[in-house]
């Protein structure tokens, strides 16, 4: 409001795992001001897939965070929360039905009001009944905007039926702060299938003509042998690879790559290092077997096992001690020799 972002703070409209969401005031137009949350109040977990491969133009900048400094810290922060911010105009460009951002000020994102049929704020998919054939026909207009936004580059990571809007003109994705990019993320297939499965899951609902499809592993497997297209046609079936892995090739590459080594060190005069005798292991009379240490392998630590418990006094099952012979008594006659009869 000091910068003249906003004119007025009208009342708070939802919170999330995110961010906090209220509906502001500019001047005559009513929109959404998202306030993002520290990082010690978010509850997202796993992150760390979602911010792989992700890159900033500092170099500066990238060597803090991959140290984790006070610095790199804080930098990582922020590029967590423009996140959003880059994601939601690339897909504006592409044509993905997201809401128009006008403002990115301290942390605060100012977007579009989605509105309603009454003309308040849009309710979310979730809070709606759906027919059947209605919801059919949503979820191919959701699907057709997801193989859109793929093929723009961007997964999004957290979609469900909690981050869609339901306007006049359709449906309208919202949250991209954990969106990915499927060219830089090893986990962008997952997250993919995941974001189609909670669709599929909540669509089928309503209709059970979606059950048992695979529009995600189908929409992943076209992405991947670059045949995908935002016009391109899903049919919902897909069938895995049955071909089993040549794993005689694999060693035969292996053995390649030592061979060229060799080479290589022979020819710098460096012989190659020697490998760790192979020793057996030692197996006792009943049946264990102790593994030898490799080398560098700290020492197990022996388990401390509780003393017995002593056995009180008078108690069944004691132990009774063995009586010693007394010595026999000594006779005179036998220190006596007797010669003759």
């Amino acid at each position: 409001m000091d910068l003249g972002v906003v004119d007025e703070v009208i009342r708070p409209l939802m919170s999330g795992k995110e961010a906090e969401v209220f509906l502001v005031r500019k001047q005559d137009h009513l929109r959404v001001a998202k306030i993002y949350k520290d990082a010690a109040r978010r509850s997202f977990k796993h992150r760390a897939e979602y911010t792989e491969g992700r890159k900033v133009r500092n170099t500066r900048q990238a060597r803090a965070m991959a140290k984790s400094s006070r610095y790199g810290r804080e930098q990582t922060e922020a590029a967590w929360r423009t996140a959003e911010v880059d994601a939601i105009y690339k897909l504006q460009a592409a044509g993905v039905r997201v809401p128009e951002p006008f403002d990115y000020v301290e942390g605060v994102l100012v977007m579009e009001l989605i509105r309603g049929q009454d003309g308040g704020p849009a309710p979310r998919l979730v809070d709606v009944d759906l027919h059947p054939n209605e919801a059919l026909d949503m979820f191919h207009v959701l699907l057709r905007e997801v193989v859109k936004m793929l093929c723009a580059g961007v997964v999004h990571g957290d979609l469900s039926d909690f981050n869609v809007l339901l306007g006049p003109e359709g449906p309208v994705i919202i949250d991209f702060p954990q969106a990915v990019d499927p060219a830089h993320n090893n986990n962008a297939r997952k997250l993919l299938v995941r974001d189609v499965k909670n669709l599929t899951s909540f669509f089928g609902r309503h209709t059970r003509k979606l059950r048992g499809t695979r529009y995600g592993d189908e929409m992943w497997s076209l992405y991947e042998s670059n045949k995908l297209r935002p016009e391109t046609k899903l049919t919902g079936w897909f069938k895995g690879s049955d071909r089993k892995a040549d794993t005689s090739s694999l060693l035969d590459e292996i053995a390649a790559i030592e061979r060229d080594v060799r080479k290589r060190r022979e020819a710098l005069g460096i012989a190659m290092p020697d490998k760790p005798k192979q020793e057996n292991p030692l197996r006792l009379s009943d049946g264990r077997v102790i593994q030898p240490l490799r080398p560098g392998q700290p020492t197990p630590k022996k388990s401390k096992r509780p003393p017995p418990a002593k056995q009180e006094a008078g108690a069944k099952g004691k132990r009774r001690r063995r009586k010693k012979k007394k010595p026999a008594a000594h006779d005179p006659l036998d220190d006596l020799l007797i010669i003759g009869d």
